[in-house]
């Protein structure tokens, strides 16, 4: 609830200073074009809806995951106080759980790859609204990885379209003579991947352990360049 409150202030604040921004810049401030930008990050997944799923072997998801993201985009339209960009994103993440299988406890994983625009703003171009589209997947499993292999038992998967709107703030780029630095991100996905269940011999799951989908709140601490 804490990183969830933290990531909501961080959307508002974005918003309003880029906003800000905006405005200033369109009275007569001198514009800087962004030529491309990329990142990567380290990313926290925060998904209500995973917590809430009731399996039939017990158990929960944890209430944050961890993952790694990198994205890159290049200038489509640049404009007297702001430019835009288009470019591509690719997000792998996990979520541990207490839920014990046959082996191990249950993790969640995700994929997402996709296209998205970026809005850059801001006298430095150090602020962005983001919106973006792309294949979403994700399954519930087992991995026990040991040093003479690696076990996994997939109980449950399902791929979907994923839409996702957010907010960016570049620090590092708002310093005087630097192209790079330390960036916060948030993206909130909206995707319904349907019930989850599994129904084998020895199942964990269940037939019915709910449903998984959106909102899929992403918060993205990395390093960005330009």
């Amino acid at each position: 609830m804490l990183i969830q409150s933290l990531g909501t202030r961080l959307l508002v604040a974005v918003l309003a200073t880029a906003l800000f921004s905006t405005s200033a810049l369109a009275q007569g401030e001198n514009p800087r074009a962004t030529a491309s930008r990329w990142d990567i990050s380290l990313d926290l997944p925060l998904w209500p809806s995973l917590g809430d799923l009731q399996p039939a072997a017990g158990g929960s998801f944890d209430a944050t995951g961890f993952g790694l993201g990198v994205s890159y985009h290049v200038p489509v339209a640049h404009f007297a106080s702001s430019d835009l960009l288009f470019g591509v994103d690719a997000t792998v993440a996990a979520t541990d759980s207490s839920i014990n299988g046959l082996f191990d406890s249950a993790l969640a994983r995700q994929l997402y790859l996709g296209g998205s625009l970026k809005w850059l703003l801001g006298e430095q171009r150090n602020y962005s609204l983001d919106a973006g589209l792309g294949y979403h997947e994700v399954d519930i499993a087992e991995v026990d990885s040991e040093w003479w292999g690696t076990r996994e038992l997939e109980y449950w998967s399902s791929e979907k379209a994923s839409v996702f709107v957010g907010a960016t703030w570049d620090l590092g780029a708002a310093r005087p003579d630097h192209d790079g630095g330390l960036f916060i991100g948030l993206r909130v996905h909206f995707v319904d991947f349907g019930r989850v269940s599994d129904e084998d011999f020895l199942s964990v799951f269940g037939p019915d352990a709910g449903t998984l989908d959106g909102p899929l709140t992403m918060l993205r601490i990395g390093y960005s360049g330009r």
